[in-house]
């Protein structure tokens, strides 16, 4: 049975959250930035929802996705479609990784195909879609397009399942994180966890917010926590979905090291992110490390398998992760004519620059 692409339209916020709780029981995802809790969320922070494309297989709803159709080059009438994203940094901000079409995973291929028909149909050059995970590129998707072009991104996670966690790091990245350890143990006191309770998960990412502040507010992309919309949208996960949360300070006896933003989603950890006491003038005392090694013993002992750092090139992540994955960033060329324009702009331009 092929399956059906629609557009569907609806008014207000309340009845977006009516269709994902709806079609969120039919579906199985495997991380947390597809899951309901994220969806819900990212879209209570939007005051312009993008378009809303159902796939449904006979009458039964098997999966959605967003689409934002943005114009690539000015002079030119060549739109590309943006998956799950609006193209904006202040509203993508809070996407980040593991992205696709939301659906059982068995449905991903045929969903991703009758999306790049309804893109050629409608004369849209490429379909974008960042920072995916273990999508299969099939060879019908490569003879539906022109050419699929994709980035890499690695991707760092450790895993919790073994009695001696230190033993898969490095020589030196075990020193580094003894020494710390011991430096701030010796100078300030034992290493505490204090994870927030519900109540006071608001008051922790306010905390986390100030020293997040402190280190990336003049960087080129900003920290969120200047961002009104993606503070929005974690105020409404921790107000409506607690349980996919987990905020944790970490001190060592009254100094405080920091706080860390965690996504939990089945047997998975995410560092979403942290603010970092970065104060210590003992430049052996490495509180990021410190606080990193601290959680990953802190998750092992609650029955985690995995501590998942997430994307991007790091070299604490590098330092700290067991096992390297692959995110990539597609780019997929309709065949069209507009496709094949845009196709060979983008190798005109590859060539010059």
């Amino acid at each position: 049975m092929e399956v059906l692409l629609e557009r569907k339209s609806l008014a207000s916020f309340e009845e977006v959250k009516s269709f994902l709780r709806n079609v969120h029981e039919c579906i199985e995802v495997p991380t947390p930035f597809t899951s309901l809790a994220w969806q819900e969320s990212w879209i209570y922070s939007l005051t312009v929802l993008p378009t809303l494309y159902i796939f449904k297989l006979g009458n039964q709803i098997i999966g959605y996705c967003w689409i934002v159709s943005k114009n690539t080059l000015s002079l030119l009438p060549l739109h590309a479609w943006y998956l799950n994203q609006t193209g904006e940094l202040k509203k993508d901000q809070v996407w980040v990784e593991y992205n696709t079409i939301i659906c059982s995973k068995k449905h991903e291929q045929a969903c991703l195909n009758a999306l790049l028909n309804k893109a050629k149909i409608d004369h849209v050059c490429k379909l974008y879609i960042s920072m995916s995970h273990n999508i299969a590129i099939s060879k019908d998707l490569v003879d539906n397009s022109i050419r699929v072009d994709s980035e890499n991104v690695n991707g760092y996670r450790t895993s919790l399942i073994t009695a001696d966690l230190e033993k898969h790091l490095s020589k030196n990245t075990r020193s580094q994180i003894r020494r710390s350890t011991k430096i701030l143990e010796q100078d300030y006191g034992a290493i505490s966890v204090i994870e927030a309770s519900e109540d006071q998960l608001h008051s922790y990412l306010t905390k986390l917010g100030s020293l997040h502040k402190e280190k990336w507010s003049e960087s080129a992309e900003g920290s969120g926590f200047n961002n009104p919309l993606f503070l929005s949208h974690h105020k409404y996960l921790l107000e409506n979905f607690p349980e996919n949360v987990s905020i944790i300070e970490i001190k060592a006896g009254t100094s405080l090291l920091g706080y860390s933003y965690n996504l939990i989603f089945g047997d998975t950890v995410y560092f979403y992110c942290s603010g970092i006491n970065y104060q210590y003038e003992n430049n052996k005392i490495k509180p990021g490390y410190t606080l990193h090694s601290t959680l990953m013993e802190y998750y092992q002992k609650k029955g985690f398998y995995w501590y998942d750092f997430l994307g991007g090139e790091s070299r604490y992540k590098k330092s700290l992760s067991t096992e390297t994955y692959i995110f990539s960033n597609l780019t997929i060329y309709t065949r069209s004519i507009e496709g094949r324009l845009a196709s060979a702009l983008q190798r005109i331009k590859q060539k010059l620059f």
